[in-house]
This record gives C-alpha cells, sequence and structure tokens, in this order.
C-alpha cells in the first residue's frame, strides 16, 4: 500500500481518536466529581475547557499513570481509567507510526 495512503489514514484516524478521548475524559471527569469530590478536588478540579492548565493536566496524567483510581474501590471508575490507559498508549503507538512514515516519505510526497 502507498505511504502517503497509510499516513493519511493514520492522520484521519488520529484525528478521530482525540474526540473520543475528549470524551472518555469528560466522563472521568464527570464520575470524579460527582463519586470522589476529594479526589477531584485534590486534582485541582480539571475539566476539557475550564481550569485547562498544564498543573490540572499534569495531575490527571498521574491519576492515570500512578494508578491512583484504584484506592478509590470503586470498579466503574477502574475500568474507565484502564480503558483509557491501554487508548492512551495506542493512541502514542499510531502517532509514533505517523511520525515514523511522515519522515520516511521522499521530498517530492510532501509538496
Amino acid at each position: 500500500m502507498n505511504p502517503q495512503v497509510i499516513a493519511f489514514v493514520l492522520f484521519a484516524l488520529l484525528g478521530c481518536m482525540v474526540f473520543v478521548w475528549f470524551a472518555l475524559c469528560k466522563v472521568l471527569f464527570n464520575r470524579l466529581e460527582r463519586a470522589h469530590p476529594q479526589k477531584y478536588e485534590a486534582m485541582g478540579r480539571p475539566s476539557l475547557v475550564l481550569r485547562n492548565n498544564l498543573a490540572n493536566n499534569w495531575s490527571f496524567l498521574k491519576f492515570l499513570v500512578r494508578r491512583e483510581y484504584v484506592a478509590l474501590n470503586d470498579a466503574s471508575l477502574t475500568k474507565l481509567c484502564k480503558t483509557m490507559r491501554v487508548y492512551f498508549v495506542a493512541y502514542a503507538v499510531l502517532f509514533a507510526v505517523l511520525v515514523f512514515i511522515v519522515l520516511r516519505l521522499p521530498p517530492e510526497a510532501a509538496a
């Protein structure tokens, strides 16, 4: 298959995956705010638009990477967070593949 076509398909797929990620984050933030307000406050009350800053994003990523959700003893929240972790890794791998393909394209293909 043509590398340009693969790059285009990957780019489109990653673009769609961003919207799914935002939806997953919204569900997670709503769940934390409703069921675990202390943890939500400790994370800086993260949201998609309001209060979206580097500190909140870092706190959110630490929450996922360090598996802090396990301590909350919430089965549905744990399932959501595990799904988000797998989704994040899949996105990162696909993004790395896209970068690799684009960097290997001949210069005349980029024009």
